[in-house]
């Protein structure tokens, strides 16, 4: 009896609805209560620690400390002359002889060519005689003045008489002096213009003469290092031969050149052996000591906005952007400032993430390193 008025009570479509509305919220609760959800999808599926770190992309990262390094400006430059000069003819007249060659050395005084005199020695006596006379002009004057009979004016145009004829005889000296070219100090001659016959005037080049000791070592430096750059410091010169010698800057540039934006530096190098000029050179001058990375080019990258840098993993794991200036470079690598005094940067993988991703870092062992640094065909 009870079991037939459950069953007619069931029958009842009111009844049945509120039924199974009760049985769905009861199946419900069990589910959300035992914390297993139905179905296969891993999505949904809550990690445990070391499942996440799992999940996480990998990357290859290198440990780096800074050192204080020297900070170094360098440049190609070329060997001068420390001094030259076109040795021109002071006289008109023919050469008679020309005493020197190209490549020769000379002293001060010595005597490069000979014009012929002339009638300069004829002039020279006729100079003496003309003061020889004007003196006794004069003389004889002063005699007159003295008794009075003589005025004071004529007696001052026998004076002057007498200057203009010793300036005569300096002018006429002098151009017999200017025959004979000589070396206006220590050096090398560079290229004879002229030779025996020749006619010369005044003004007209004779021969080249310059002086390679010391040379002037000339180079160009990038507006970045024209303030580090100061006279009297010490530059290293390694020339095309192989041979490496030391000069001391003389002279820097209060203003670029307008084509290239470079500032000229010229360092003064001893040469007592007379070294040719117009060598190429490599110039490098040590401004100091910075604290610098050592990295590989090969790591260096650009930001969204457009600044140099490289990658690094910081210590909660995630990538972050490290922007930095080049102070020195070498085919192998690369010195720059802008990192932390410790830094783990990504070597591999950095492509791969972006800035703020948490990432599994993996910090490399000498070997692995030396592995990538072959492929890459830099040192690290």
């Amino acid at each position: 009896m009870q079991k037939a008025s459950v069953r007619d009570w069931l029958v009842d479509p009111r009844h049945r609805r509120w039924t199974l509305a009760g049985l769905l919220v009861v199946s419900v609760g069990a589910w959300m209560a035992s914390g297993v959800p139905s179905g296969s999808d891993d999505t949904n599926t809550i990690l445990e620690p070391a499942e996440q770190e799992d999940s996480l992309f990998s990357v290859a990262v290198v440990a780096r400390g800074a050192e204080q390094i020297e900070r170094v400006f360098s440049a190609q430059a070329d060997t001068q002359p420390n001094r030259a000069a076109e040795i021109k003819a002071q006289t008109a007249g023919e050469i008679t002889e020309v005493l020197v060659t190209s490549g020769q050395k000379v002293a001060r005084g010595d005597l490069l060519l000979r014009l012929s005199p002339g009638d300069r020695d004829a002039k020279l006596r006729e100079a003496k005689a003309l003061v020889a006379q004007r003196k006794v002009e004069l003389e004889a004057a002063e005699r007159l003045s003295t008794r009075g009979y003589q005025a004071a004016v004529q007696l001052e145009q026998s004076r002057a008489a007498l200057e203009q004829a010793q300036a005569l005889l300096v002018r006429i000296r002098k151009d017999i002096d200017y025959t004979e070219l000589l070396a206006p100090w220590e050096g090398i001659v560079d290229r004879v213009h002229v030779d025996a016959g020749d006619y010369l005037g005044i003004g007209d080049p004779a021969l080249t003469l310059v002086d390679n000791n010391p040379l002037s070592v000339v180079a160009h430096f990038p507006q970045d290092a024209v303030n580090a750059l100061a006279v009297g410091q010490t530059a290293t010169i390694a020339l095309r031969s192989g041979e490496v010698r030391t000069g001391q800057v003389v002279e820097v540039a209060p203003r670029s050149k307008a084509a290239t934006r470079t500032f000229r530096v010229e360092v003064q190098m001893s040469n007592p052996e007379g070294m040719a000029a117009g060598i190429s050179a490599d110039m490098r001058i040590v401004t100091g000591t910075v604290t610098a990375h050592r990295i590989s080019p090969a790591l260096l990258t650009l930001s969204a906005q457009g600044e140099l840098g490289v990658k690094a993993v910081n210590s909660g794991g995630d990538v972050v952007f490290h922007a930095i200036d080049i102070v020195q470079t070498s085919p192998e690598a690369a010195w720059v400032t802008g990192l932390p005094d410790n830094v783990r940067l990504i070597v591999r993988g950095a492509g791969f993430v972006g800035v703020g991703e948490r990432v599994r870092a993996q910090t490399l062992t000498t070997g692995e390193i030396q592995s990538i640094a072959a492929q890459s065909g830099t040192r690290g």
